[in-house]
């Protein structure tokens, strides 16, 4: 999991020569809620990744909220950020926030979350295979029986390749779903 936190910290620091006189990069991560478990110890490999570059860390907890989240982007910047990583709370109400973002030549990673901005990089898991994973283990368990597939938030595009990789596990191999 590590690999994953350090190429996004990669990812960014290769973007900063691309911005213009910057004496140092500070990476500003807008987090759609951090009291997640998986936030603290994504933070913390990306923090190690950044310092191993000496680039500044600065960060906000949106706290599940769309709109506080959009504040916090413009905070983040308005402190320095002069590279983005954001776990969007709404992957269309960041809109904002990422155009913003990009009009001032900053560099944004969508991170987990999909944001359809063609000038934000797109970094994430292979969440179908993670859904086909889950559901994998779940019939190890339990071969037989009914199941219910929630299918989480219709404001994470994640949701829906989750649910296809579990949906698929359940399926012959051999036909695909859409």
């Amino acid at each position: 999991m590590n690999r994953f936190f350090a190429v996004t910290a990669a990812v960014l620091l290769m973007a900063a020569p691309f911005i213009t006189a910057l004496a140092e990069v500070t990476v500003g991560v807008s987090w759609s809620n951090f009291q997640e478990e998986r936030w603290k110890t994504d933070e913390a490999a990306i923090k190690a990744a950044l310092a191993k570059r000496d680039a500044k860390y600065i960060s906000a907890d949106a706290q599940s909220s769309a709109a506080k989240q959009l504040t916090d982007v413009e905070s983040l910047i308005a402190n320095g950020a002069n590279a983005l990583i954001l776990l969007a709370q709404d992957s269309d109400a960041i809109g904002p926030a990422v155009q913003k973002a990009v009009d001032e030549g900053i560099p944004v990673i969508g991170y987990d979350r999909l944001i359809e901005n063609p000038d934000a990089f797109y970094i994430t898991f292979d969440n179908k295979e993670v859904g086909r994973m889950q559901a994998s283990a779940v019939f190890a368990v339990l071969s037989k029986g009914n199941y219910v597939f929630i299918k989480g938030s219709a404001a994470d595009p994640n949701a829906d390749f989750l649910h296809t990789g579990s949906w698929r596990c359940c399926r012959q191999p051999w036909i695909p779903v859409t």
